[in-house]
């Protein structure tokens, strides 16, 4: 079992095995104020294998700060995948699953969301929180 991807949308739905997205594949988010919620959802393709299949397996959702700590407390659950009739041995199928936000996020900066699958660590996703200005509002003072 493998992390196939991870993708950033404004909105993400999953239906009858299939990835319902409208704005995805960002990886800058602008928040107008900063500590603040991120408004968006984050979708993720799993690839089970067939000797997997039949089988609860569990994932962990962590989103960590550019020095790898915890910005707010993992998402964890539990899924399981069937075998359909004709499943080819050796074959792989895909499990997607969306959370839905919004996160907390408490600075701009680097982060990065971190699954783990059955306790095994996948590779992260990188992106970027940014301060960004409104139509009208007054800019925030640069870091000196």
């Amino acid at each position: 079992m493998r992390l196939d991807f991870l993708i950033l949308a404004d909105k993400a739905e999953a239906v009858g095995g299939k990835l319902y997205l409208m704005g995805g594949g960002f990886d800058r988010v602008g928040l107008s104020q900063l500590p603040g919620s991120a408004q968006l959802d984050v979708a993720l393709g799993i690839l089970v294998g067939y000797n997997e299949t039949n089988q609860q397996h569990s994932f962990e959702l962590r989103c960590e700060d550019a020095d790898n700590g915890e910005v707010f407390p993992a998402v964890q659950g539990s899924f399981e995948v069937g075998r359909p009739p004709g499943m080819g041995v050796g074959n792989e199928q895909r499990a997607i699953i969306v959370l839905r936000g919004p996160f907390p996020m408490k600075a701009a900066g680097d982060y990065s969301w971190v699954v783990s699958l059955d306790g095994e660590r996948q590779p992260a996703t990188r992106f970027r929180v940014e301060q960004a200005q409104l139509p009208g509002q007054t800019p925030p003072p640069r870091p000196s």
